[in-house]
């Protein structure tokens, strides 16, 4: 009983931010499993506000957060969280202002990597041969005609 108290605390320290609360009554601990499994919580209204999304939480529900602790090597594994039911009702966020420099930003990175692509597309089709190199450029020019303008 003493290790669920010290187990909900620090949960409460890492997740209380997300959700409401957490108590040592929705706690199952398998100690030699590496399980600890939490049921049935209460997302708490501004458990996304720190991720700049364009809505917020209105009310949300948590069925089952299973963590994965590797106990034998907690310094070099990593912990696992898995959610399962996780259901939230959002509504569109007023206070979320457009952001002009952002979005060109995100365009400009999206371009970015499309440009990356095809390059290593035809680095690969060159390194294979020239008549793949050329089918490889006629196929990206057909995709090209059919993008429109």
């Amino acid at each position: 009983m003493v290790f669920e108290s010290l187990v909900s605390d620090l949960l409460n320290r890492f997740i209380g931010d997300y959700v409401e609360n957490l108590d040592k009554s929705q706690l199952k601990i398998g100690i030699w499993g590496g399980n600890v499994v939490l049921e049935n919580l209460k997302v708490k209204e501004n458990a996304l506000s720190e991720f700049d999304v364009p809505f917020k939480v209105k009310a949300g529900q948590i069925g089952k957060l299973t963590l994965k602790i590797p106990w034998k090597n907690l310094y070099n594994d990593a912990v696992v969280a898995t959610l399962d039911g996780l259901y939230l009702l959002v509504v569109p966020g007023a206070t979320i202002k457009y952001d002009a420099v952002k979005e060109e930003r995100y365009l400009q990175e999206a371009k970015q990597r499309e440009l990356q692509r095809i390059e290593e597309a035809l680095q690969l089709a060159a390194r294979r041969g020239p008549a793949s190199c050329q089918s490889t450029q006629s196929s990206q020019q057909t995709n090209q005609s059919k993008t429109p303008p």
